[in-house]
């Protein structure tokens, strides 16, 4: 079957359920490492037609050889999530290349922690502008695409921190909770139309990620945490994502211990507070 001859005529709730089917065209941002590498190879294996986007074209060019033979066909597009020029262009040769697109994949993202009293306003704005702007910007060049090629789905990697905070990550969890919300608001606003939203939020993974972050997971989480909530690997993470597509989830937290500190937080936040003064 291609992607043509996918009819999505599976529903949930109001929105059909995409199928990634052989010839799905796909977009990922953040292709050249860790989840994102993972989910563009992943999608090579259904054969999809995925375009890579980020802004090392080596790393990229690496990513783009072990998607060809994983059976994809690929698409190289360097681009900044921040810069709104570059961006729209990688958005729309991709689609040109690819003749619309049918499923984006918003990972491109940043961590930097520290105190308050020790985060440097460049700081927190480079949070904001990459973890929180970057995925509007991401959603303002894709969603006519996607609306013109429905059904189809946005699925963006957020992470645990924008509904747990913890200690140095004060501004990250707040880049991380604003992209949750922006998201959710995102998701009510295209409900009928044919576009499906997910965001997916992983605990601890073991990319490259943390290099250069200022955080060591297991030195400066909070002591349950570290006892209780395992690592996650990347093609873990991959793995579910594409499967909350085709399953059109709105939220994905794993793992699955995180999911229960996440559900205490919400519903008993003085509970959480005083387990996180308790086993610092």
């Amino acid at each position: 079957m291609s992607w043509q001859e996918s009819t999505g005529n599976l529903t949930h709730g109001y929105t059909p359920i995409m199928k990634i089917v052989p010839g799905t065209p796909a977009l990922v941002t953040g292709a050249s490492s860790g989840i994102g590498r993972e989910v563009a190879l992943l999608l090579a294996r259904r054969r999809c037609r995925v375009a890579l986007v980020a802004r090392r074209r080596e790393a990229l060019e690496e990513v783009a050889a072990g998607v060809a033979e994983a059976g994809g066909e690929v698409l190289v597009t360097t681009a900044d999530v921040t810069d709104e020029a570059a961006l729209a262009e990688a958005v729309a040769r991709a689609a040109q290349a690819f003749g619309g697109l049918r499923l984006v994949v918003a990972n491109a993202g940043l961590g930097r922690y520290a105190l308050v009293e020790e985060q440097e306003p460049e700081m927190v704005e480079r949070l904001i502008r990459v973890n929180y702007l970057g995925t509007v910007a991401t959603v303002r060049h894709t969603l006519p695409h996607l609306l013109a090629g429905a059904p189809s789905h946005l699925v963006a990697v957020a992470s645990s921190a924008g509904l747990i905070v913890h200690r140095f990550s004060s501004a990250y969890s707040a880049s991380k909770a604003a992209t949750i919300q922006y998201l959710a608001g995102l998701r009510l606003e295209v409900l009928g139309r044919g576009v499906g939203v997910t965001w997916v939020c992983p605990g601890p993974v073991d990319t490259p990620y943390f290099d250069g972050s200022n955080l060591d997971p297991d030195r400066d989480l909070p002591l349950l945490a570290r006892l209780f909530i395992r690592h996650l690997q990347p093609a873990e993470v991959a793995t579910v994502l594409v499967q909350a597509v085709e399953r059109s989830r709105r939220e994905v937290t794993v793992p699955a211990m995180m999911r229960f500190f996440a559900w205490t937080r919400r519903t008993t936040p003085t509970l959480a507070d005083w387990l996180v003064r308790k086993f610092p």
